[in-house]
């Protein structure tokens, strides 16, 4: 059975305490959430997940991916080495713009017919879990570099 079908437990399963969690919603349907979790066994492990609404019945569809500590660090590198890879061999400037265009249209937003350019204004800082807006079910504010400089806070959040 794979980590994204196995079962969640009974209703009787305490829930695992969430040690941090950060979240963004995509250009597209998708929302996408990082949960570090300490498991009863005091073990932390990596909740990755992807929600999906589906336009028909409105249900959404999560998928998950467990990552256990003893693979943090070899999962890591994994990432490390794919973001490398990414940012030497980015998407061709022409696919780039045609996603934002159609993006821009599945959104009902202008297409933007120029080439891609980053705001010159100071992105606004990331809204920390446990504060007023992660509280009031708004997501926080992302970073314009997409955290990669933001180190992760240890919230104990209950």
């Amino acid at each position: 059975m794979s980590p994204a079908s196995a079962p969640s437990g009974g209703p009787n399963k305490a829930e695992h305490d969430i040690l941090f969690q950060s979240w963004f919603k995509s250009v597209g349907p998708r929302t996408y959430a990082a949960q570090l979790k300490r498991a009863a066994n005091g073990n932390h492990f990596l909740v990755l997940t992807e929600g999906k609404r589906d336009d028909k019945t409105e249900e959404v569809r999560k998928t998950r991916l467990f990552v256990f500590s003893e693979d943090f660090v070899e999962f890591f590198k994994l990432l490390h080495e794919t973001a490398v890879f990414i940012k030497a061999n980015p998407v061709p400037p022409e696919v780039k713009n045609k996603r934002e265009r159609f993006w821009s249209k599945q959104n009902g937003k202008p297409a933007n017919k120029g080439p891609a350019t980053r705001p010159s204004a100071a992105p606004a800082p990331a809204q920390r879990p446990g504060t007023q807006a992660a509280r009031s079910g708004k997501p926080p504010e992302r970073p314009q570099n997409g955290g990669a400089n933001r180190r992760p806070a240890m919230a104990n959040a209950r």
